[in-house]
This record gives structure tokens, sequence and C-alpha cells, in this order.
């Protein structure tokens, strides 16, 4: 195929980081919903241009088509995809075998969108993991974010990750933000006023609270302007919302239940004389709501008298002393997150990541475990061991077991000193910002040839017309026109497409000296805050496994370190070594 005769050509990246000759495979997949921006099969066209326009070798297609899921169980050709290369390809544990196999017999996977591998960010990245260490390239067509360095990539794509969810803490933020001037609209407020006249104004809070009625209020629709944007009936659609009141088939019941709570009666007997639920565990919200003194808390603050208050604000202050107190009693005195970090609490954040290499050099993983608290000494203890610790067939592992709290603490350590720091990670900036840049120009390379070609289909368009004038509307012209009008639209919308690819020069200066320096803090706070499973998040960005062997645990990362990041290593090794034994370690 030649590069004229090609459809999709311009619209994709424009470099390949494989060498001609190289053997790949390609993925597709489209969910069929309306969002969807490629069919499979233009997707698979698209990929066949792709490697004849570079000479690569297409080996194979992986196609899912129409599966709406956001995860990978169901995705058939991608299982299939990803059990062959795992059968073809073994995973390449030490850096510089794993580039020199990368170099002396490449091989790629090809797709249009990064998202094609899996909508949920931890679960692509894990494959993408787990691709690279097998010493695959994989190549997105669309953001043509891929250098051919795996380190440097999974790097940028862990930066990029964080991006996307600022973005959607940003989203939330504004919708949080408009919950919380919807929840302060008071009766006297002249629009909804203007929509309710006569309304007995009284200054208070109309009471419209977001998500449904607690028990004992139910919700009353009620105008408080219109949706100007929107269109529809004359001065535009109403805006409809749902205020509290009392209900009167749950009010009694539930004012019975704070009555008997009050009185010290068990969840199991005020269960028995309201039936406000049917399960005996609703009732913990219930009893814990603030909404039932006539406050409602939302968004950190405290909205006073915002509905009819059902309780005095003396029985749920008692209420929740007593739940404090049941608190200290089930689990002990808590501690405020800043003297008690994730690092120092332990938990399972290191779950999948740990193996034992104590047995003729292989590698076990290792599972958590516990021995229970004896009376009068120290907690549970909780710890790592050998899956082979075990076992019967004569290469039973005589490794000793490691704490999980000095590992989890281990691990952290390493990460804030050696990896999360702005010397480690500058080169980073500078590399976002260069690729951002040759985005751009891609693009704008890209825009160029999409503007010819709409340029000439709108002058084909104009020709047609004239014809049509001179001749008639005959049916031929008539088929002729319809495709062109059709193919006009379709080169429009790749322009809007392509338009969103576009690098401002401020925005590219921003990345590489203000916005690295906010993802670090913010990772570091992460790493040291109460969030367990943010900070496995943020742990599973950085170490593709840890190694325990004869005392000394090995983080293998996924991708280079300090002045390795693009150049040869000096170390001679992918890792970088950290020590147990210490005071507060078990082994």
């Amino acid at each position: 195929m030649s590069d004229s005769d090609s459809r999709y050509l311009h619209l994709i990246r424009q470099d390949c980081p494989l060498p001609p000759g190289t053997h790949v495979v390609g993925y597709c997949r489209d969910s069929g919903g309306e969002e969807q921006d490629r069919s499979v099969s233009q997707q698979a066209d698209t990929i066949r241009e792709y490697c004849a326009h570079h000479h690569l070798i297409l080996d194979e297609l992986y196609l899912d088509e129409a599966r709406k899921s956001s995860n990978t169980d169901k995705r058939e050709a991608l299982q299939d995809m990803l059990s062959d290369l795992r059968a073809n390809f073994k995973r390449i544990n030490d850096r510089y075998r794993r580039e020199k196999a990368t170099v002396e017999n490449p091989f790629g996977v090809i797709f249009w969108k990064s998202n094609r591998l899996g909508r949920d960010s931890i679960e692509a990245l894990n494959i993408k993991t787990d691709l690279r260490l097998r010493g695959i390239t994989i190549v997105d067509l669309v953001t043509s974010a891929n250098t051919g360095n795996a380190g440097v990539d999974a790097l940028i794509e862990a930066f990029q990750s964080w991006q996307d969810e600022q973005l959607l803490d940003e989203i939330g933020e504004n919708a949080r933000r408009g919950l919380a001037q919807l929840v302060a609209t008071r009766d006297d407020d002249p629009e909804f006023l203007q929509y309710n006249p006569g309304w007995p104004s009284t200054g208070g809070y109309l009471g419209v609270k977001p998500g449904p009625a607690p028990v004992g209020f139910k919700k009353e629709d009620v105008q408080i302007g219109v949706y100007k944007r929107r269109k529809g009936r004359a001065g535009g659609e109403p805006r409809i919302v749902g205020r509290l009141v009392p209900d009167p088939e749950t009010w009694d019941r539930a004012r019975l239940a704070w009555e008997m709570r009050h009185q010290g009666m068990t969840i199991g007997k005020i269960h028995e004389a309201t039936r406000l639920y049917r399960s005996k565990n609703s009732y913990t919200a219930f009893f814990a709501n603030r909404i039932y003194t006539g406050d409602f808390e939302f968004g950190g603050k405290v909205y006073e008298n915002f509905v009819p208050a059902m309780i005095p604000k003396a029985w749920f202050e008692q209420e929740q002393a007593h739940i404090a107190e049941r608190a200290k009693k089930y689990n002990g005195q808590p501690v405020k997150p800043q003297f008690e970090p994730a690092r120092v609490g332990a938990g399972h954040m290191l779950s999948g990541l740990v193996f034992c290499g104590n047995v003729d050099g292989e590698e076990h993983p290792m599972y958590v475990s516990s021995i229970p608290a004896k009376k009068g000494k120290r907690g549970e203890y909780i710890y790592l061991q050998c899956s082979k610790a075990n076992s019967s067939r004569g290469d039973r592992c005589d490794s000793s077991r490691i704490s999980l709290k000095g590992l989890d603490r281990a691990v952290i350590d390493n990460l804030l000193d050696h990896v999360v720091t702005l010397e480690n990670l500058q080169p980073l900036a500078d590399e976002l910002a260069k690729q951002l840049s040759e985005r751009s120009q891609d693009a704008d390379k890209r825009i160029d040839a999409v503007q010819s070609k709409l340029d000439e289909v709108r002058r084909s368009i104009d020709n047609l017309l004239d014809t049509i004038e001179k001749m008639g509307y005959a049916p031929h012209l008539r088929d002729r026109y319809e495709d062109r009008q059709r193919e006009e639209a379709e080169l429009v919308a790749e322009l809007t497409s392509l338009e969103a690819l576009r690098v401002q020069p401020k925005q590219i200066n921003y990345v590489s000296q203000d916005l690295l320096r906010e993802w670090i803090e913010h990772t570091r706070e992460v790493l040291q805050g109460g969030d367990r499973e943010l900070a496995r998040r943020v742990i599973q960005q950085f170490v593709a496994k840890i190694v325990i062997k004869n005392g000394t645990g090995t983080l293998y990362y996924t991708f280079p370190l300090e002045a390795e990041l693009y150049g040869p290593s000096k170390r001679g090794m992918d890792l970088r070594r950290f020590e147990l034994l210490t005071s507060t370690v078990r082994l």
C-alpha cells in the first residue's frame, strides 16, 4: 500500500520507535458506545497502514468488538494476546539483558489509544509493565508519547495518569462547589421567589439536599429557577430540586428509635420496635447522621437549622461519644494520621509485589499471615512468609518471617530517600516538555494534511454543484455529492480532535517548571499519609517487585534511576538494595 492510498496515516503519529523489519502484533477494541471514536475495523486498517509505512511486519491482529466493560475479564482477544506474548517472551528482570534483547530482537504491540489496554489506570499500568519487562515495545498511535525507552515511557505515563486524576479532582471540586451553592439556597432568594410567589419566606434554608432523603424525611419537588443554557420550552427548562420535609409515614418511628437509643436500648430491640430498615447494620449510619438535630453537614460545613429538628442536639452528641468509646474498646486508642502514617501503621500495600529468592535461585510469592496478640504482650504480629515454607515436595524454604510493618517502612523510606525527589525526577520534566513539544508539532503536521484533504473535498463539492446547475440533479451526481458531504463532515470532526492535541508553549514551560514539583509533593504526601490504597497505587507506579533473599530485600523499579534515566547504567544492575537487618524488623 502506498502512502497516497492510505486513509488514516495522516491522523496518527508520524514517528516510529521500532526499526524497520520489526515483528509486531496489534490490538483493537471498541465498546460499542456512542463515544467510540474509531471502530475496530478502522483501528485495524490504521494499524495496517502504519506498519506498511514504517516497514513493520504485522504478525497478528487481536480484535475485541462492541463490549462495554471497565475491566479486562470479558475481553477475550486481549487475554489471548497477553497469553500468547507471555508464552513467547519470558520476563527479563535484568535491565541490561532486557535492553540487549530489545535491540537485538525487537518486538512491539500497537494499539490506537492507551485505554484499549484497560480503562482502569492501575490495570493498564500492570499490563504495560509486564509487557515491558519482557522486552516488548508498546506503540500508541494517537498520543505519540512513546520514546522507545521503556523506563522513560513508564515514568511519563505515571505522571500523565496523575494529571488525569488531578483533572477529575478539579471537575469534582466544581461539582461540589455547585452543590454547596444549591444547599445554601434560602427561601427568600429572589430567583426562587420569582417562581414561587406567595411563599412564606423566613430567611431560613430551603432544605435542598443532594442524594436520597434520610429515613424520617421525604423530598418535595420545588422549582428554584431555570436552566438558561438548555433548549426546550420557552424561557428555559425549569430547574426542579428536592427539599427535605418530614415524612408522616416514618417520622414517628425514627423519633422512637432515637428515644430508645437515648434510654440505652440495644440495636436489636430498636429494630424489633421500629423496623426502619431491613438490616440491623443500617442503624449505624442512622445514629451517626446529624440531620436529625436539624443541622446538615455538607462539604466540611455545618448548616444549622437546615430542616425541622427531630431530636435535641444533646442526644446526638451523647450517642457520638458512645460510638467513640466503643471504637476504643474494639480497636484500641486511635492515633492521628500525622503520628501514625501508613508506613508505620502497616497494611497490605505490598500485596502481590513480594517474592522469596531463597529456593534454588527461583522466586516464589510471599503471603501475608499473622500471630494473634497474647495477653500482656505486644499486639498482633503480621508477617510475610514464603509460599514454599510448608512445602512437602522436598523444596521447602527455611527463610525467616519478615515483618510486614518493617517491610512497608523500609520500602517507603527507600522511595522517599532515593526516588521521589526533585533531583532524581528533574529529567522527567525536561522529557515531558520535549514530548509535549513534539506532540504539538506532530499534530500541526497532521492538521495540515487533514486541512489539505478538506480543501480538496470542498473544491470537489463546488465543482459538483456547478455541474448540477448545468445538468440537473442526476442520480449519479446526487450520490457523488452526498459522498463528498459525508467525507467533509468526517474531516471536520478529525480537525476538531487534532486541535485538542496542540499544546501551547506556556503549558510546556508550566509542566517543566512547576507541575513536577507539585506531583512530587503529592506523591510524598500519599506515601506518608493515612490512605493505604492511594499509597499502594503510588508504590505500584515505581516498584515492579521486591525479592527477599538471605535477609536482604531487592527493589526492582519500573524505570531506571537518577542519571540512568536517559543513559547506560554505571552500576551494572537494575536494582537498589536496602537492608532489613534492623532492630525493628523480625527475621
